[in-house]
C-alpha cells in the first residue's frame, strides 16, 4: 500500500512532496534491521536451554563473573554435589574427591580468566601460594583432578562453569563444571573424575556454597 502511495505522489505531486514521501518510507524500513541486530546480539537464555536438554553441550557457555562475587574470585566456597546428601568436594592427598567429614582443603576460590576459571584452594600451601585444580591423565583409567601449581597457560586448569537452569533447596544456582569436553563427575572408585558424556546424561552437578570473603592475596 505504501509503495502505491509513493508512486502516485511521484507522478502528481511536486518534487518536494515526492522527497518527503520517500523520506517517510525509509523510517519504518530501518526498524526491522534494528530489531534483527538486537536479536542477533542478545544472549541466549542459558537456563531455559539447559533445562530443555538434560545433557549439556560439550562446550557450554560459561558463567560470567558479572554481579556474582563468587564467580569473581572474591568469595571462598564449598563445592556441594547436588546428587549427594552430605558429601562435599575436597582436595585430599593431592587428589580431588568427596567426603562427609573434615579435610584440609574443603574451600575453593573460583578465579575468572578469559571466560573460564582457575579453581584454587582457599588456603595457601607451604610455599605461601594456593594450589589449582588440574586434569591428570591416567592411561586407560579415567581422567582425575589433582592439585597443581597455578598456571593459566595450561588448558587442563581452565574450567567452564555453566548454569543448568535449576536451583538447590536454598535458592543457589546449580552448575556443571567441565574442562574441555570432560565434565567433573563423581566416581565411587576414583573420587572426582573428568569424563566425556557421549550420549549419557550429566550425572553430577554442583552448588557453590558461600563461606565468606576469600583470604587469598591478590597476585600480579
Amino acid at each position: 500500500m505504501l509503495s502505491r502511495n509513493i508512486s502516485t505522489v511521484a507522478v502528481v505531486a511536486a518534487l518536494a512532496l515526492t522527497q518527503q514521501a520517500c523520506s517517510s518510507s525509509s523510517e519504518p524500513a530501518g526498524e526491522p534491521a534494528t530489531q534483527a541486530a538486537t536479536s542477533a546480539t542478545a544472549p541466549a537464555s542459558a537456563p531455559a536451554s539447559a533445562a530443555a536438554d538434560p545433557k549439556p553441550s560439550a562446550t557450554p557457555e560459561g558463567a560470567t563473573a558479572s554481579g556474582d562475587p563468587i564467580l569473581a574470585g572474591k568469595r571462598q566456597v564449598v563445592i556441594k554435589p547436588i546428587e549427594t546428601t552430605e558429601s562435599i568436594v575436597v582436595l585430599e592427598k593431592g587428589k580431588l574427591t568427596t567426603t562427609d567429614g573434615e579435610a584440609e582443603h574443603s574451600l575453593f576460590v573460583f578465579t575468572p580468566h578469559n571466560g573460564k576459571f582457575l579453581i584454587k584452594t582457599a588456603k595457601a600451601g607451604a610455599g605461601g601460594e594456593p594450589s589449582c585444580l588440574g586434569i591428570k591423565t591416567n592411561g586407560s583409567n579415567p581422567l582425575t583432578v589433582v592439585a597443581a601449581a597455578c598456571d593459566t597457560s595450561r588448558a587442563g586448569q581452565l574450567f567452564t562453569v555453566a548454569p543448568v537452569g535449576k536451583k538447590d533447596g536454598s535458592g543457589r544456582p546449580i552448575y556443571s563444571i567441565s574442562n574441555g569436553d570432560a565434565f567433573l563427575q563423581l566416581s565411587d572408585r576414583y573420587g572426582v573424575i573428568a569424563e566425556e558424556l557421549g550420549d549419557a546424561p550429566l550425572a553430577t552437578t554442583y552448588a557453590l556454597v558461600d563461606n565468606g570473603p576469600s583470604t587469598l592475596p591478590a597476585l600480579d
